[in-house]
């Protein structure tokens, strides 16, 4: 992955709205920096000129803070104020460091929610076929992680990288007022050091973006094996799993070994550097006192002027490891960012959807892989059709189309008139009432997954839904009834169970179109003919479409249209299509002999 986003341009993005608390807490910083360059010279001037005979020699900053306490006189016969001095600026420089955390994490805080917020805003208006393909651990990983990562980020490094600016600049400035020549050997391994650091975090990039490589991994097949726990246990899967996982951690875990072991590199070359540079004070400090170029109370501040930027050279190399990871998950973000929303057509039309269902023309296919070639039907408003067709043929492609999850390469598909590329989106699906063969159940009570697009809707109203769905019974015999809470994906309901509750949810709908793409397969021949019945009865003028394998099913529908190679290859009643001898009947007599 190319990690070619802007990191501050994306930041300041991020940080918009809650930049004050960062001014805040940067005033603080400069406050607490303020505080820690004023306690060496306390000291040096303690033991120059209060414990010692030599003259005030205090830059013009600090000798308004001697005149306050009375001047020198004063303070060499009330030396304790000295000592007490330095405890008060530490108590203030403790206070200070207590509170800025507090103005940063509030920002910090609401910022990761924001962010997350767009980023699974901005995932649930991408288009159906990018879900297709997209691993759903992936994207999890980006929403978690990635997002941390960001947040840790501007938690622990983006005020500590500015601290460290000005503490060095500023550090210089100071320190070279009083000797340069200490001053250059403490500030002259700092080139090395961003030498070194470069080198290294260029390798580190490549270990970071492998540990964001395997952790998606792991995610994906962590959320793969607990959503189909129940194929995994139905056929025996729990060994061949705990390798699948054993292998994607194992791999997981190489990879933070790899970054962790340049990362500790980093941090060794780091540590040697920075000691050679306290070391390098200390001798020339040592050998400038001697000459009588510097006091002792000066090369005692200067002293701890180079063991107060100790830590913070030492963390210029840490700053850029981490400005290299939040890099890498501020592109993984915006990298799904950028994929263009579904466009909703909000200024659409929205027609009522009971008019007749016509493809004309339609052709579709994934990538080099045709499913729809010149397809034309009518499906008649009101009525109830049946599509049969083998695996492959093109029957759920033809939903996904009359669904706008996909948009057909060429002819156009219209509901009374009104092209669909032409209606709203959300209008188009809200009016489209969907079972599918795999339902997907919250967890939730039955109540509120059979009512959850109709939360107004009364217990009567549920209750009917439920009738018709033939699943009142079954809920009855559950000790809560209708208060039952399911499993996640309604894990604790049989397969029949469950594809009922599911009609059940899609009549309570208020739709146009009622779809059952193999919806029926999961329920006895029994129950499939008493729910097509109840349905029946319900028409309402519903235009009703059944894909089905089950003749049974088919039957009974106003017309039966057959898919063969994309395209419609018959059609008309059960009796029609008995007599003509086709792909029907040929279905038909292997049911009929496979049930004698």
């Amino acid at each position: 992955m190319e990690t070619k986003h802007s990191l501050m341009k994306n930041l300041l993005f991020y940080t918009d709205g809650y930049r004050l608390h960062f001014v805040v807490g940067f005033l603080m910083i400069l406050l607490e920096l303020a505080l820690s360059f004023v306690t060496p010279l306390i000291l040096s001037v303690t033991i120059d000129s209060v414990l010692g005979d030599l003259p005030l020699n205090a830059p013009w900053y600090f000798s308004w803070l001697i005149a306050l306490l009375g001047g020198i006189q004063n303070i060499r016969h009330h030396y304790i104020l000295m000592p007490l001095l330095m405890v008060l600026l530490a108590i203030l420089s403790g206070l200070i460091s207590f509170l800025r955390p507090y103005a940063i994490w509030s920002a910090v805080c609401e910022i990761t929610k924001n962010l997350r917020d767009r980023y699974y805003s901005h995932v649930q208006r991408l288009p159906y076929a990018f879900h297709a393909s997209a691993k759903t651990g992936d994207l999890i990983q980006r929403a978690t992680s990635d997002v941390d990562t960001v947040s840790r980020f501007l938690y622990n490094n983006i005020l500590e990288i500015i601290r460290t600016t000005f503490l060095l600049i500023v550090g210089f400035i100071i320190m070279s007022a009083m000797s340069l020549p200490i001053t250059l050997a403490c500030f002259g391994v700092i080139p090395l050091i961003l030498l070194v650091s470069m080198r290294f975090v260029k390798r580190i990039d490549v270990e970071w973006e492998n540990v964001e490589k395997m952790d998606s991994r792991s995610y994906t097949v962590i959320q793969e094996n607990l959503t189909g726990v129940r194929v995994v246990r139905a056929f025996g899967r729990q060994r061949f799993e705990r390798d699948k996982f054993h292998h994607a951690n194992e791999a997981n875990r190489g990879a933070k070994l790899g970054f962790y072991r340049q990362l500790t590199r980093l941090w060794l070359s780091l540590d040697l550097l920075s000691g050679l540079q306290l070391s390098l004070v200390t001798i020339l400090g040592v050998v400038l006192t001697v000459r009588g170029s510097i006091s002792i109370g000066q090369f005692t501040a200067l002293a701890s002027y180079a063991a107060i930027f100790l830590s913070p050279i030492q963390d210029l190399g840490r700053h850029l490891s981490a400005i290299s990871q939040a890099r890498i998950a501020v592109s993984r973000i915006e990298e799904i960012m950028e994929i263009p929303e579904e466009d909703p057509v909000a200024m659409g039309q929205r027609p009522n959807l009971k008019g007749d269902i016509v493809f004309d023309h339609v052709c579709f296919s994934y990538g080099d892989a045709p499913v729809l070639q010149n397809l034309s039907m009518t499906i008649p408003g009101g009525s109830t059709v049946a599509i049969l067709g083998g695996t492959g043929s093109g029957k759920t492609t033809l939903i996904s189309l009359l669904q706008r999850l996909y948009d057909p390469q060429n002819g156009t598909i219209s509901i009374g008139g009104v092209d669909i590329a032409q209606m709203q989106k959300h209008h188009l699906r809200d009016r489209i009432g969907m079972v599918m063969q795999e339902p997907f159940l919250y967890s939730r009570s039955i109540r509120d997954n059979i009512g959850i697009k109709s939360p107004e809707k009364n217990q009567e109203a549920i209750e009917r839904a439920a009738k018709i769905a033939s699943v009142h019974k079954d809920i009855l015999e559950f000790q809560e009834g209708y208060d039952t809470i399911l499993g996640e994906r309604g894990v604790t309901l049989s397969g029949g169970q469950k594809q009922r509750v599911a009609i059940a949810r899609a009549i309570m709908e208020d739709c146009d179109i009622l779809i059952f793409d193999d919806a029926l397969s999961a329920v006895d021949t029994r129950t499939d003919h008493a729910i097509r019945e109840a349905l029946k009865q319900r028409r309402d003028g519903i235009t009703t479409i059944i894909i089905s394998h089950r003749i049974s099913t088919l039957r009974e529908a106003d017309c039966i249209f057959v898919l063969s190679g994309g395209q419609i290859a018959e059609c008309g009643t059960h009796e029609e299509l008995l007599r003509s001898g086709g792909i029907y009947k040929t279905v038909y007599d292997i049911q009929s002999g496979s049930n004698a």
